[in-house]
């Protein structure tokens, strides 16, 4: 474990619980460990949003999760987006979570360099190609 003591893991274990309850045989966050060792990992992987994920974690502290995290989706909206970032973020990248919502993860496309790819043959490009080009200038819009 890191940087994060048990208590503040504790209370982001809470408020992540709020934001992905137990539901329909899905796993809940604190159930697949996002306050444990995925937090770590996922503060490896996006250090960037340590800062607001603490301010957000400290903001809900001992407070009522519900008025707290809409409280601060009002008022630091840059908090609560890596709250939920880091919640959604470490839930996914768990074994259990994706298997729960039947999400396999990545997936490396075959594709054979050789091979025209489909699209350019099946017509389904006719329509822009009869349109023609077109350009809106964008410049003005500063």
């Amino acid at each position: 474990m890191s940087a994060f003591s048990n208590e503040f893991r504790a209370t982001y274990a809470k408020l992540a619980d709020y934001l992905i309850p137990e539901y329909n045989g899905k796993p809940a966050a604190s159930a697949v460990g996002v306050h444990l060792e995925m937090l770590d990992e996922v503060m490896r992987i996006r250090p960037d949003l340590e800062d607001g994920f603490r301010r957000a974690v400290e903001a809900c502290a001992g407070q009522d999760a519900s008025a707290e995290l809409n409280a601060l989706a009002r008022s630091d909206s840059a908090a609560f987006a890596a709250l939920t970032t880091v919640a959604t973020g470490g839930y996914m990248m768990t074994d259990e979570a994706r298997e729960a919502v039947g999400y396999p993860g990545q997936d490396a496309a075959p594709y054979d360099v050789t091979e025209t790819p489909e699209y350019l043959t099946n017509g389904m490009l006719q329509r822009v190609i009869d349109r023609g080009p077109i350009f809106r200038d964008t410049r003005h819009l500063k």
